[in-house]
């Protein structure tokens, strides 16, 4: 593997694109294709990801122009937004936050030979078929199965000698996630003590807090939704039992104003708010079509696309000093970054982790030290 410190200053702006074969085109510019969704309700997830990679080639000397495409999260926006940058001979692209999109896209980049870095699309089938696929595409997205590692870990790490149980709202989505949780505990030789579930959106649950009461567990993980979570709190809290919960990433999504989540409550996901990636100075100016640096705050998907612009310039401009495929550069290179090392495994998968442990303080969610 070899070290790249993707931060470093590079005169990008002289160095060929690659041609189909790999081998640098002697005379055209690096391009790097941007693929996001920037209308209707997905626009501030496109904005994120466009923003992140723009500030991270804005620290650069002679970045790559930006070819930017909107997805509309569709088959048919993603294949509209290959074929643009197949016109416009893009090295590489990057973004996609959809699985349609993508889905559409990738055959088209195939039969160009341009690869892809995925920042937002979690279905594990995007690279596990990437040997009968063929598809040039890289992922720093976690994979689907990533949650529930994170909070097996979180269990394993904090619970292991204490009794605790499953709690799930009986959703397909809420129950795959607690299954996968419990067979990654049984892995480690950790079994929960109680399951149970419940009926999502009720006004009250007093009839699971007092399921749980008679089990004598006070330590639970519970796949829900926030409001949920919090009317399960609040219920278990008024019989007298003090529970100490975590939840999923779901736990981020808006507040109930019925009932607020109560101080201590822990939740398990991706970080979300990127403060030291901020933009120094005024947004980028850029070429026609370029996406400016500046637009919205460093959240959400901006983190990984900011990591994905960085890696993206580096491994052109290593394509173009080595000669070799930039595909190949993709796959054997440990790439610096500003949110740290990253290196593609022989699926595609990036070892960018960024989730985290949080605790809720009674008005927003903290980062846990060392979380």
């Amino acid at each position: 593997m070899r070290a790249l410190a993707v931060f470093a200053p590079l005169l990008l702006a002289a160095l060929p694109a690659m041609a189909q074969d790999g081998a640098p085109a002697p005379t055209a510019e690096p391009v790097i294709g941007i693929a996001a969704p920037l209308s209707d309700s997905q626009e501030i997830l496109g904005r994120q990801v466009a923003d992140g990679i723009a500030a991270a080639l804005g620290e650069r000397n002679g970045a790559p122009r930006t070819v930017l495409s909107d997805t509309s999260c569709s088959a048919e926006g993603g294949a509209a937004a290959a074929q643009k940058f197949v016109a416009e001979k893009a090295n590489v692209v990057v973004g996609f936050l959809c699985v349609e999109a993508i889905e559409a896209a990738l055959p088209i980049l195939k039969d160009a030979n341009i690869p892809t870095i995925d920042v937002g699309v979690r279905a594990s089938r995007l690279t596990d078929d990437k040997e009968r696929t063929g598809f040039l595409v890289y992922r720093l997205a976690p994979r689907s199965e990533a949650e529930a590692a994170a909070v097996a870990l979180y269990i394993a790490a904090r619970w292991a000698d204490q009794p605790f149980g499953l709690v799930d709202d009986g959703t397909i989505a809420a129950r795959g996630l607690t299954d996968a949780v419990r067979r990654r505990l049984g892995d480690e030789g950790l079994q929960p003590q109680t399951a149970d579930n419940f009926r999502p959106a009720e006004e009250k649950q007093f009839g699971l807090a007092r399921r749980l009461e008679r089990t004598g567990v006070t330590r639970f993980f519970i796949a829900g939704d926030r409001p949920d979570i919090a009317i399960i709190a609040r219920d278990a809290r008024e019989l007298g039992l003090d529970l100490s919960i975590v939840g999923s990433e779901t736990l981020f999504d808006e507040a109930s104003t019925d009932a607020p989540l109560p101080a201590g409550i822990v939740a398990i996901g991706p970080k979300t708010s990127f403060p030291e990636l901020e933009p120094q100075g005024p947004p980028a100016e850029g070429k026609e079509g370029d996406a400016d640096a500046g637009h919205l705050p460093p959240q959400g998907h901006f983190g990984a696309a900011y990591v994905a612009g960085q890696i993206a310039a580096t491994a052109i401009d290593d394509a173009k000093q080595t000669g070799e495929p930039l595909g190949q550069v993709l796959s054997t290179t440990t790439f610096q970054t500003g949110l740290g090392p990253v290196t593609f495994d022989a699926e595609g998968d990036g070892d960018l982790d960024l989730f985290r442990v949080y605790e809720w303080r009674g008005d927003e969610f903290v980062d846990e030290t060392g979380g």
